[in-house]
């Protein structure tokens, strides 16, 4: 019924809690357990066929044995290695470093999902764990729910608008996943796919806890300067703004840009500049643009 597509790459440290929380599930229904490991050098592996050997009808890892990601591969993995291989009729995601917590977490997702065909794909709330201090902090919907409600409808404006979700608290159909949507992108990401799914039919994001994602050194995401972030979500969020025209992925596509002018101000003002012209160009509002010359006059190099 279930296919858990997991990523991994020297988890090692981690793994073990994200597969424990796999196993943990009361369902009743078969789930199957899909890994692709890309070559991680700190035991991951061990830990996968430790696993693997323990539960052979279960847990279906692949391991790379070159790291695909050095060797410039910038694709979805997920969807190459997992995806193309699952049996389920839905598809959850949890990464290595991600773990969920609540064992009727696919229970709930999957018997909502059967009784709202309409639906296309579901999520549900999850802490993040910030493994430096390691402090948990909740995330940043809460003002969704009402108090004993069960959950809330996602539009395409509402995800845009408020990053509501991680990829480890999704489940989605399988049959209404196109690979065709990751060839219209250079830069494909979750985002897209999400954007797509809600395109496809209706989304559902439960108000209960069922997961944790873990912000730590090793993640992509938690290490980026605002220059590198910058460098890394201009192209994804203006290539999808220019495939979709939709009014959501044009304001994340213009806070991007701002967020671009913000990180370039004192170390380049002609960056800066640039950045400015560009977000006028997109939402042709003065008050930004005025606002943003007068911080680049004043920056200091």
């Amino acid at each position: 019924m279930v296919s858990i597509c997991c990523l991994t790459y020297n988890h090692a440290k981690y793994v073990r809690q994200c597969i424990d929380g796999f196993l943990m599930q009361k369902t009743s229904f078969p789930i199957e357990i899909l890994v692709h490991d890309d070559a991680s050098t700190d035991g991951t592996d061990v830990i996968l066929q430790e696993y693997e050997s323990k539960y052979p009808n279960i847990i279906f890892p692949i391991y790379e044995t070159e790291n695909k990601y050095s060797n410039g591969y910038r694709g979805r993995m997920d969807i190459v290695f997992n995806y193309s291989r699952a049996r389920g009729k839905y598809i959850a995601s949890c990464e290595g470093d991600d773990y969920w917590t609540d064992p009727l977490k696919l229970q709930k997702q999957v018997d909502y999902m059967e009784s709202h065909p309409e639906y296309s794909i579901c999520f549900h709330r999850c802490q993040h764990l910030y493994e430096k201090t390691g402090k948990f902090t909740k995330d940043n919907c809460g003002f969704l729910f009402k108090q004993g409600q069960a959950g809330v409808d996602v539009s395409i404006d509402m995800f845009f608008k408020e990053w509501i979700t991680q990829p480890l608290t999704m489940l989605f159909r399988k049959e209404l996943f196109d690979p065709k949507w990751q060839k219209k992108y250079k830069y494909y990401r979750d985002t897209h796919e999400i954007y797509h799914f809600l395109k496809a039919g209706k989304g559902y994001l439960f108000s209960f806890e069922g997961g944790v994602y873990r912000i730590h050194s090793g993640g992509i995401a938690s290490i980026l300067t605002p220059i590198e972030y910058s460098k890394v979500y201009l192209p994804i969020d203006g290539e999808l703004y220019r495939k979709t025209h939709e009014a959501a992925t044009k304001r994340v596509y213009c806070e991007t840009l701002q967020q671009s002018v913000d990180a370039y101000l004192q170390v380049n003002k002609f960056k800066s500049l640039y950045y400015s012209i560009r977000e006028f160009s997109i939402n042709w509002k003065f008050g930004p643009l005025w606002h943003n010359l007068k911080r680049i006059i004043g920056a200091k190099e």
